[in-house]
């Protein structure tokens, strides 16, 4: 039986290798920031806490190496570390050799043959060789050694052999220093002799970043290594196991009772964010949880064919930029380990209720296109009431939890409005879904469903305004009776703009449009059933049956609540683009007439001018055209 072939491309082979190799880079960094060297240099001498100092901080300077190199010169740079490890290895078991001779008590220094009687000491003598052999070996295959210095690397078999040449143990240290001393002295001529090409490297690298941050500028850029690198991806495996370690040795230090597991997980979370770098890869963690929770709730309301012309690449990332801009207002950095787990509660609770938010922006348009769809499928509609329930429950829940457990301050207040926002959001939307679900199973068209529809939305958006400036006054008072701070006092004034301001001038132009529609509208001719009778036709807007209908000045008839939210978007027939009162026909037709009568000799002008008159027919019809597809698409929607 024959297996079956793996056919994983290269480009994907190269990705990988890349994230694992250049993913120790950001543990280096990590640690690095959590060091001292004032503490750990303290009573030092001068000389070396200069040296100490500088290995200190070139440390950065080899992360940014390894985080923006090429992947070639990466798998290069391994293989040196590796080699670095394995002369340590070797030096390390030179070193455990002379202990066991020093410890062995044999004599052997008055001939090789004595060396050779002992089965110990020749066996011991033989290990050791073999497997300096094999380190160096292994070592010169790695950074491709073919020429006579690979025998260097076989430094530290100088102990055996030198026990072998009947050298009295107590000498044999001072054999390993020599060993270590060349060992250095071969580390640093081929840092100096490799140094040429990696300051070639560098200097190759600066032009091309110089030159595309020029032409395209400091963004795209960024934007392109971001991609490039899989940055998002390393910061994510990066957290992962940062927390994964810490939880193992919380649960392995203390004995972490069930009760008391939720505070733990809290500050390990605390103790995962202490530097800049875990505390950005937490949120991008946060920003990936997010979208995949939002991606799998879409595909539980719409299944796997949800996800075929899904390119809302964005999503989930406001959860994880809001994250990081309250966790820089509070400075989480720089609290201690029990306050920021406190204050990790907080944003979980925040990211939460951003969340639901961003689930109900999905479900919403998906509640409303299966009520008004005349939908069969059981297992759809209570897959969305099911959702429902939960995004209007959860939120109220959490209020309840917000109001048990903390003392209210501005962002919590902006937790609870976003929470109570959302509840009544979901309200509404499942209250016009039943609307929409009733007007189905009737066999008459309800012209009162539009007005219902619109008096729950208009509660909806008075309640969601009457939140927002609630949490203006609130904002208000703490700045004035609590801390004020420069970044409370721009997301109040962000608030107001959007959530006070714009939802005002939406609800306000929505009001006018609505009160135009409705004068116009009653200002025509309802028609009698002797009418409707002799018309015997469809609403050309809706194709439903005519039971009701007004008649507009041209002669057509339509239902009134269709010709309605017709009004809203053009103020003309549907059919035959004239006017829709009379009115307005009277007055365009005696314009109309004083413009022929004032301007007859232009008439024969253009009569002349029949290149631009054929022109502006041509014109005339591709508005005709336009306005024949919003037609449609007004039907359509409808």
């Amino acid at each position: 039986m024959k297996l079956p072939k793996l056919n994983i491309q290269r480009e994907y082979i190269e990705t990988a290798v890349s994230i694992i190799l250049r993913l120790p880079a950001l543990f280096v960094f990590e640690t690095w920031y959590k060091s001292d060297p004032d503490v750990a240099l303290k009573d030092t001498s001068e000389d070396v806490v200069l040296i100490a100092y500088f290995v200190y901080y070139s440390i950065v300077f080899a992360v940014f190496a390894l985080a923006t190199i090429p992947l070639e010169k990466l798998v290069m740079t391994y293989m040196y570390l590796i080699t670095a490890g394995l002369f340590y290895g070797a030096y390390h078991l030179s070193q455990l050799y002379i202990e066991a001779e020093e410890g062995s008590g044999v004599d052997i220094s008055n001939s090789l043959l004595a060396a050779l009687k002992n089965f110990d000491v020749t066996k011991r003598i033989v290990l050791h060789l073999s497997a300096q052999c094999l380190i160096a070996t292994v070592s010169a295959y790695l950074v491709d050694i073919k020429d006579w210095r690979k025998y260097t690397l076989l430094i530290f078999t100088l102990p055996m052999i030198a026990r072998l040449s009947s050298l009295p143990v107590r000498d044999l240290q001072a054999v390993q220093n020599f060993c270590v001393i060349f060992a250095v002295i071969i580390f640093v001529f081929h840092t100096f002799n490799s140094l040429n090409s990696g300051l070639h490297v560098l200097k190759v690298g600066l032009t091309q970043f110089q030159e595309a941050v020029t032409e395209v500028g400091w963004i795209p850029v960024i934007i392109t290594y971001w991609h490039a690198v899989m940055l998002p991806v390393q910061l994510v495996i990066f957290w992962i196991c940062l927390f994964t370690s810490q939880i193992f040795v919380f649960f392995k230090t203390k004995r972490v009772s069930t009760d008391g597991s939720l505070l733990f997980m809290l500050a390990a979370m605390g103790e995962c964010c202490a530097t800049p770098v875990s505390l950005f890869a937490l949120c991008i963690t946060i920003s990936y949880l997010s979208y995949y929770v939002l991606t799998m709730t879409k595909v539980f309301l719409l299944g796997w064919n949800g996800l075929n012309h899904d390119n809302d690449l964005l999503r989930g990332w406001t959860e994880g930029f809001t994250l990081l801009l309250i966790a820089m207002q509070t400075g989480l950095l720089d609290l201690e380990p029990l306050q920021r787990a406190f204050l990790m509660s907080i944003l979980l609770f925040i990211i939460v209720s951003s969340l639901v938010q961003s689930m109900y922006e999905i479900i919403d348009p998906i509640l409303l296109v299966l009520s008004a769809s005349h939908s069969r499928s059981l297992s759809k509609h209570l897959r969305v009431l099911a959702l429902c329930t939960v995004l209007w429950v959860l939120p109220l829940y959490m209020t309840y939890a917000i109001c048990q457990y903390f003392d209210l301050d501005f962002w919590l207040m902006i937790i609870i409005s976003s929470c109570v926002l959302t509840s009544v959001q979901v309200i509404g939307s499942l209250l016009i879904y039943w609307l929409f679900l009733y007007d189905t199973f009737r066999t008459e068209t309800w012209e009162r469903l539009d007005d219902v529809v619109y008096y729950i939305r208009s509660t909806v958006r008075v309640l969601e305004f009457m939140v927002a400036v609630f949490v203006v006054f609130f904002g208000v008072k703490e700045s004035f009776y609590s801390q004020w701070s420069w970044l409370n006092s721009g997301i109040l004034l962000i608030h107001c703009y959007f959530n006070v301001w714009q939802r005002l001038q939406s609800g306000w132009k929505t009001f006018l449009l609505r009160r135009e529609a409705v004068t116009k509208i009653e200002s025509l001719v309802e028609a009698s059933p002797e009418q409707l009778s002799q018309y015997n036709d469809l609403c050309a807007i809706c194709y439903q049956s005519l039971n009701s209908a007004r008649i507009t000045a041209c002669g057509h008839y339509f239902h009134g609540c269709c010709l309605r939210k017709w009004l809203y978007v053009k103020d003309s027939c549907p059919l035959c683009h004239q006017q829709i009162n009379e009115n307005s026909v009277s007055e365009n037709t005696r314009v109309t007439n004083d413009i022929n009568i004032n301007n007859i000799d232009d008439l024969y002008d253009i009569d002349d001018d029949e290149e631009e008159e054929d022109s502006v027919s041509e014109q005339e019809d591709s508005d005709s055209c336009s306005e024949v597809e919003e037609h449609n698409l007004i039907i359509n929607n409808l």
